[in-house]
């Protein structure tokens, strides 16, 4: 085998310290802020979106619930009506999640009465 004279040897390499190598410049640390600001940007061209529909909604018409009756903007009573879908959404999901923590810590009090 023949040593090419612009290489290091073996030995050499595993003498020497290694060397720090960086991250590649294409990844980037995410931070919190960062995060937060990106979901204020969304969230503010949802509500640009929002307002835009509920301008361009604007006929009149008659809505219906539980019995009563009235008239409201049609961009306004969709808007409410996904307000109350997201409200049900919350209210079952807040169900689930109490759930679950309760079965967690009933589970870890069997786990604390078991070892004892």
């Amino acid at each position: 085998m023949v040593d090419n004279p612009g290489r290091a040897s073996d030995s050499d390499a595993t003498s020497k310290k290694p060397t720090r190598r960086l991250p590649p410049k294409s990844v980037r640390a995410t931070t919190r802020a960062g995060v937060i600001w990106t979901f204020t940007i969304v969230a503010i061209v949802v509500l640009i979106f929002l307002v835009i529909f509920m301008m361009q909604n604007q006929a009149q018409a008659t809505v219906y619930f539980l019995g009563l009756q009235g008239q409201m903007a049609l961009g306004v009573s969709m808007l409410l009506a996904a307000v109350g879908g997201a409200v049900v959404v919350a209210i079952v999901a807040a169900v689930r999640i109490i759930q679950l923590r309760s079965r967690g810590s009933a589970t870890a009090k069997r786990a604390d009465h078991g070892e004892k």
